[in-house]
């Protein structure tokens, strides 16, 4: 009697080969869609925080703009607009073609207080105070720095 055909090696079949091959593949594909979700995660962060001053700037731009308005109203009608007036003011009169929004989709803030208008934005989250993105930004009036004016809604 003859002995039988020696097995194959299991790691010599077809089988076997497109097993270990798609293992291989499918873990080349996991490290690299790791690796890229991790690049992804850093690369928002820093474009988030991009972003924030982007749009910190953005909303002291647009309060100069609006201190302009207001001087040019000032210079023709020897007054400001007055807090029920408010920025509107500034449209009807056609110093604004439009009320501009801050970077965040809110519209900016506006009171007369002891005779001088302060402006400001509450910043990312639309609610007075916070901190970093979320921090209130006001305009830089002299006149209303050199009348203790900080703040919407301080009484002093």
């Amino acid at each position: 009697m003859t002995p039988a055909p020696p097995e194959p090696h299991p790691k010599l079949t077809w089988k076997a080969f497109l097993r270990d091959f798609g293992l291989t593949i499918a873990t080349s594909v996991g490290a690299v869609v790791a690796g890229a979700s991790v690049l992804f995660t850093l690369l928002m962060t820093i474009g988030n925080v991009h972003f924030a001053a982007e749009s910190h700037e953005q909303a002291l731009l647009d309060l100069q703009n609006l201190q302009y308005a207001l001087k040019h109203f000032h210079a023709k009608h020897q007054r400001y607009p007055s807090t029920e007036e408010g920025l509107q003011m500034l449209v009807d009169s056609r110093y604004l073609e439009q009320l501009p929004l801050d970077p965040w989709g809110q519209h900016y803030g506006y009171e007369l207080r002891e005779g001088l208008p302060v402006l400001w934005s509450y910043g990312a989250d639309g609610a007075p105070g916070g901190e970093g993105p979320d921090a209130d930004i006001f305009s830089r009036t002299k006149g209303a720095q050199a009348a203790g004016v900080c703040a919407p809604g301080s009484h002093q």
